[in-house]
């Protein structure tokens, strides 16, 4: 009796030092990353059969169990994958928001300062310190338009280095996995869970999903893990790889591939992945800020630099520079960029041009071929813009007029970014202040002869423009008319259609000329003529004239942008406000998603976590129930030795 008393007494010793042991390595590990509480599992040992009964044979610890909850800890990757991808997001916009700065300086500021200096001309057309002043807020301009690609393109390399860094970690923690399916199988065939190891895989499950977002699947052979497109990290022992290699469709950005399992032979070609499969985490972050917040944001600026480039250029046209030539090009904008897409297998070209680049589209496309069809795609929005049948040769779609050279084959392809690059090649055609076109080629008068009240405007040119020699026109009271234009004249009044002349008089009416010698030219009169006066149109042959100066400055109020909504500035304005409400909203989500990060860790640790006053008060059970079976053990030798005296 007093043997199994002290059998029972060891059994009890032996399930408290169990007990102890695991309070301290729950102590130890409180702030051990990836620790899972542990409690031993007690059982009552098998008891033995007697004529009085089965006698008890103590206490059996069966196993060390965690209190590991698969639900809390599968919410709290998918929350934590989100919130990584929120974080990455906001940090690059954040950054990219610094860079833009106010929606009033910067840019903007170096606009308005340059068509000022305009005005200042159009006052002082002969001044060359004035032109020289303007030439130098051009260059100003200038200078901070290419700073803000060269900002860009350091911020895509940023994108890029971060890519290649988190996929070296998302491979890293794939094979760690697939290391531990392997060391936890073969430990958990000698009967008991390895809990370390446990530990450590879902631990690594849980840095793996900060990187990218994934699921996983428990079996027979670990954890199985999987991206969102179905596309295998994990299974059993075998990890697959990701890399990185240009993108196809835009070789200054990296694209995600997937390489196959890691130490195949032969090593399976990459396979480049849509950004769709590779939404959550750092990486999902990363691609969602290029495609959404970065590349937008300057081609929308790209816009805005186009714009400026060809208004100014084609108003300076229509004027006569300070040694009496027709204007030339002032500014020098980047033209639109086309990739061939790096699977296409033919050798077809494309060029690219705009059909009208005062008012450039801000998006991005794609030209297609499936073997019939010629399909220019909108990938911003993701909207089909036209289709044909034959290639395209100087048509008109979406306002790009497109030039394919050679045959495509079926499933070829091009990329057309319309705008994206042309901050970096914006600049200065010249720096010649004479260059600049302040006067007029045309000058309507009035001779001092006439006897009316008729009064008319100097006249102004459009693109195309002609003048040819002197033209009179006269005025006939009697069938209320002006004659005198040239052979082959057209006469719009008041943007009418236009007709052949005698054109009829009417009052403060705006007269457009086309065809002949004289084209293009128009010119207001107003007041009363009398019969017999005349109106001469002629060439401008002063260079002391700022009327197109003072036209190249209002092109500040020109609404040429969104759609004919919006002027320069206020496009840059709304570029600018783009980018900072991109910034905010995604500073919002990443907040309430960190909450939600909070509440979903504390309902995962209550499980799980470690309560260091339970583990303290565990372990004042455990040496109490220590101390007590220790008093069992000394019971049973007092029984055993008081038996023994019986003998002697």
């Amino acid at each position: 009796m007093s043997n199994n008393i002290f059998n029972i007494g060891l059994s009890g010793l032996s399930a408290a030092q169990w007990g102890l042991t695991t309070a301290s390595q729950n102590i130890s590990n409180a702030s051990t990353p990836g620790y899972t509480v542990e409690n031993p599992v007690y059982s009552e040992s098998s008891g033995q059969y007697t004529g009085s009964g089965y006698l008890g044979g103590g206490v059996t610890t069966a196993t060390i169990q965690r209190n590991y909850s698969q639900y809390l800890s599968t919410q709290l990757n998918n929350a934590q994958s989100t919130n990584s991808a929120l974080t990455a997001n906001y940090n690059m916009a954040s950054q990219l928001n610094n860079l833009v700065g106010s929606p009033t300086a910067g840019i903007s500021a170096a606009i308005t300062s340059y068509f000022t200096g305009l005005q200042s001309i159009a006052n002082a057309p002969s001044n060359v310190a004035t032109r020289q002043s303007a030439i130098s807020a051009a260059q100003s301009l200038a200078t901070q338009i290419n700073a803000a690609g060269a900002q860009y393109d350091q911020m895509r390399q940023s994108v890029n280095q971060q890519l290649t860094a988190t996929v070296n970690q998302i491979n890293g923690y794939s094979t760690q996995i697939a290391q531990l399916n392997s060391q936890i199988a073969a430990a958990s065939a000698q009967g008991q869970p390895p809990n370390q190891l446990l530990d450590q895989r879902d631990q690594a499950v849980a840095n793996l999903a900060q990187d990218v977002g994934v699921s996983v699947v428990q079996n027979s052979s670990g954890y199985s893990v999987f991206l969102g497109n179905g596309q295998p990290l994990v299974v059993a022992n075998a990890s697959f790889n990701l890399g990185t290699s240009n993108s196809p469709t835009d070789p200054s950005e990296l694209a995600v591939t997937y390489n196959g399992m890691a130490g195949a032979k032969p090593a399976p070609a990459p396979q480049v992945m849509a950004s769709s499969a590779l939404t959550g985490g750092t990486l999902g972050g990363l691609l969602a800020f290029r495609s959404q917040t970065l590349d937008p944001a300057e081609s929308q600026l790209g816009a805005i630099a186009t714009s400026f480039a060809a208004q100014v250029n084609s108003q300076n046209a229509l004027g006569l520079d300070l040694s009496g030539n027709p204007g030339a090009n002032l500014f020098t904008a980047g033209t639109p960029t086309v990739y061939a897409n790096a699977n296409n297998t033919s050798a077809a070209t494309m060029t690219v041009g705009f059909a009208n680049a005062a008012q450039p589209t801000s998006d991005d496309y794609a030209l297609s071929f499936d073997g019939t069809n010629y399909t220019l795609t909108d990938t911003t929005s993701g909207a089909v813009i036209g289709s044909t049948t034959t290639a395209p040769a100087g048509a008109t779609m979406g306002g790009l007029v497109l030039n394919v050279a050679g045959a495509m084959n079926a499933g070829d392809s091009f990329t057309i970014q319309p705008t994206r690059g042309a901050l970096n090649g914006f600049g200065l055609s010249t720096t010649n202040p004479s260059a600049i076109a302040a006067s007029s080629p045309v000058l309507v008068s009035v001779p001092t002869t006439n006897t009316g009240t008729a009064t008319v405007t100097q006249g102004v040119v459009t693109a195309g423009y002609s003048i040819g020699g002197t033209t009179t026109l006269t005025y006939n009271s009697g069938a209320n008319t002006l004659t005198g234009f040239p052979a082959g004249s057209m006469v719009s009044v008041n943007g009418a259609a236009p007709a052949a002349p005698p054109a009829t008089y009417t009052p403060g009416a705006t007269y457009t000329v086309t065809g002949g010698t004289l084209k293009n030219v128009s010119f207001t009169v107003s007041g009363a003529p009398a019969n017999g006066d005349t109106f001469t149109i002629a060439p401008n042959t002063g260079t002391n004239d700022g009327r197109n100066a003072l036209a190249i400055s209002k092109l500040v109020t020109n609404t040429s942008l969104a759609n004919g909504t919006s002027t320069l500035t206020g496009a840059y304005a709304s570029y600018v406000n783009t980018v900072g409400n991109a910034a905010s909203q995604l500073k919002s989500a990443q907040t309430a998603q960190s909450a939600l990060v909070t509440q979903i860790t504390s309902a995962q640790q209550s499980v799980s976590g470690v309560n260091l006053d339970q583990e303290a008060s565990n372990l004042l059970q455990y040496q109490q129930l220590y101390q007590a079976n220790s008093k069992v053990i000394q019971t049973a030798q007092s029984m055993f030795q008081t038996l023994m005296g019986i003998f002697q």
